[in-house]
């Protein structure tokens, strides 16, 4: 007789994933790895390479770090791998991104990361269940917070675990607010960029070390044609043209910026991206061009004045 195995159960437990520890990073940065950051998000490339308001991300003379750089710090790992969470690692998406800058990054320095879950959303069997991951980047000698960002991610397979879809469990006050559709008019500022064909191989070098962005046969696995870019190397390329083209490439102008990753762009490819500008808030999107797929939507960006 053959043995009977049971289907994987994969009703996530929301209460525990919320009293979940995760680790807590302490971590040092020096010039080499603000000058890495910079080179894998697009800066100093092309016509751009010797702008000296450009080489300010890339030499050590006069560094300054790109507000996008906390991506790299503070990251506690791939705690969703972990058996005992509940979730179906394979089937999660990092489906938007947020930053808040209350003070801008040094080129060099140490911080402490702490992580923690915020909220957990239960979307229905069919569209499974979101959460948001909640990071404190803080000066490691002060204690004072430099940089709060929120994470949402999809896991696909494990929603249903309540009796209604849409449940929704939080810690405290939950200021994590739903991105907003884009203005219904022309784009008031669009730039054509070329993203170079080896940009996540040096984006890796610095964060995301995953080989879907660099190994053909583990993309093909995943469905892919091909290696396809880190949507946070996206994110990032956005955000240094939101200093180089709205704020003067004075970095501590941009204080919000949020998006979502609605398809992978390729290496190689040429994305179009569309700014709406209302006083200081930015809305922007993010198009392949060759495809017409937009890959970075509902983008928020905010920005001091002068």
């Amino acid at each position: 007789m053959t043995a009977l195995h049971s289907p994987i159960d994969r009703r996530l437990d929301p209460e525990a994933l919320l009293r979940r520890s995760l680790p807590t990073v302490r971590q040092c940065y020096e010039a080499r790895d603000t000058i890495m950051y910079a080179l894998g998000v697009g800066a100093a490339q092309g016509p751009d390479a010797w702008d000296e308001r450009h080489l300010q991300f890339v030499y050590e003379e006069r560094l300054q770090a790109l507000p996008t750089m906390c991506a790299m710090l503070g990251d506690p790992g791939f705690w969703m791998r972990e058996a005992d969470t509940g979730l179906d690692w394979q089937g999660l998406v990092h489906s938007e991104q947020s930053m808040q800058w209350l003070r801008p990054l040094p080129p060099t320095g140490e911080i402490v990361g702490c992580n923690r879950v915020l909220r957990v959303e239960d979307r229905g069997l069919d569209r499974g269940a979101a959460f948001v991951v909640e990071r404190e980047i803080c000066a490691a000698n002060t204690g004072e917070c430099w940089v709060r960002s929120w994470m949402t991610v999809v896991a696909r397979n494990n929603g249903g675990f309540s009796p209604v879809d849409g449940a929704l469990l939080q810690l405290g006050v939950d200021a994590f607010t739903p991105l907003s559709s884009l203005p219904q008019r022309p784009a008031d500022r669009v730039f054509l960029r070329a993203v170079a064909a080896h940009q996540p191989l040096l984006y890796r070098l610095s964060s995301d070390s995953n080989p879907l962005h660099v190994d053909p046969l583990v993309a093909r696995q995943a469905g892919f044609d091909r290696p396809i870019m880190h949507g946070m190397c996206t994110f990032g390329l956005f955000g240094m043209l939101l200093v180089s083209e709205f704020c003067n490439f004075e970095t501590h102008r941009l204080t919000e910026m949020r998006a979502r990753f609605s398809a992978p762009l390729y290496p190689g490819e040429t994305l179009q991206c569309e700014f709406w500008q209302t006083d200081r808030v930015l809305r922007f999107r993010g198009t392949a061009v060759d495809r017409g797929v937009v890959v970075l939507d509902r983008g928020l960006a905010r920005i001091l004045l002068n």
